[in-house]
């Protein structure tokens, strides 16, 4: 009998701890925030100093590539004071928390210590290799924060430069969820038109229902979506695959202006669509996708004639399968209007494709 009270304690125990952890998160609010905003919880001194600049100038560099400079992160500083006279700051979806182990007199210095218990905290003052750490869910649901920290001033810049292409990448993760919901929104995907492009051109990609078909052509489709102050337009194509160098830059820049000269035309007299390889630079990347060798360009386009211009992303995927390539080209025209969020819309819908005949092998 004292061995059933015993277990039965015990049970009820976890069980206690189960509910009291389960409350606990059902009572935290949902983080909020907008794709790519980041809050620098560090302390008051910090924004104005070389360890500040260097989160300037990684945080807010410039976002590749677009008529004019747009950062790739919308920062702002705050301190733990600032939490605590505000508390509705502990909501947002993203922090980055950066701090001098050194100084443990610091307000964030102790809120570091307190996250990351006493053990990690005093290797963090001795490992020169610990210098930064990842937490979920602090005050809010959906939220994430990055830690980076170091022993001294000095080596908490050399921190924020070797975590920030990790932490970065981390961000833009944790940003997909929100970026697709902004995409399809209440509407969804166009299904009807998802259907006609993976028979057209044997490739899956998800389309926002606002999408509709601007132009079509033998082997060419022109999808556009437009509003009030923007334009996005996906175009798509296909061609046998014939080498390796059809996945050169030049390659790729030689059929986006292929297509613009004959296909995208203004009303002006012998305007059309063509790349700006000379006041901005193209820059290029490869990688596999969904299991697809993929080339990605990103520059300027304008059309010739004509004095309408905007950012574009090109990519060029390989369809094993059926030994061809889909040619995919993103561009926005948005005069007057920031254009990050808007080609990143694009690049979420692009992101989607697959091919399914390579799914199977």
């Amino acid at each position: 009998m004292p061995q059933i009270i015993i277990v039965t304690g015990m049970l009820f125990s976890i069980f206690s701890c189960k509910n009291e952890f389960t409350a606990s998160m059902a009572n935290k609010p949902t983080a909020m925030g907008r794709i790519n905003d980041v809050a620098i919880l560090a302390d008051k001194d910090m924004e104005r100093s070389p360890v500040g600049d260097t989160l300037m100038s990684y945080f807010q560099s410039a976002y590749p590539v677009l008529p004019a400079e747009e950062p790739i992160f919308d920062i702002r500083f705050m301190s733990p004071e600032d939490l605590d006279a505000q508390p509705y700051r502990k909501e947002l979806r993203i922090f980055v928390v950066v701090a001098d182990v050194s100084d443990t007199t610091s307000a964030t210095t102790r809120m570091l210590r307190s996250d990351l218990g006493n053990e990690r905290f005093v290797r963090a003052q001795i490992d020169t290799s610990f210098t930064s750490s990842i937490g979920n869910d602090k005050w809010a649901k959906g939220q994430i924060i990055f830690y980076i920290f170091a022993n001294g001033k000095q080596k908490l810049g050399n921190a924020i430069v070797k975590n920030f292409s990790s932490v970065a990448k981390r961000i833009n993760q944790h940003d997909v969820k929100n970026l697709q919901a902004t995409v399809y929104g209440m509407q969804g995907e166009n299904r009807t038109l998802s259907a006609d492009i993976l028979g057209k051109f044997g490739v899956n990609l998800r389309i926002p229902d606002l999408y509709v078909v601007a132009k079509e052509e033998k082997n060419f489709i022109w999808l556009r979506m437009d509003t009030k102050e923007m334009n996005q337009s996906l175009i798509i194509r296909k061609f046998p695959y014939k080498d390796k160098n059809q996945f050169t830059k030049d390659q790729l820049l030689l059929m986006r202006n292929e297509y613009g000269k004959e296909f995208i035309q203004t009303g002006q007299p012998d305007a059309y669509m063509s790349t700006n390889v000379i006041d901005l630079p193209v820059y290029e990347y490869t990688y596999t996708q969904n299991g697809a060798y993929t080339k990605e360009i990103r520059g300027i386009w304008e059309t010739v004639n004509d004095f309408m211009g905007g950012p574009f992303v090109s990519y060029l995927m390989f369809n094993e399968a059926k030994n061809e390539v889909v040619f995919i080209d993103a561009f926005v025209f948005a005069p007057g209007k920031n254009k990050r969020d808007f080609i990143q819309q694009l690049d979420c819908i692009v992101k989607t494709a697959t091919f399914p005949d390579e799914l199977k092998n």
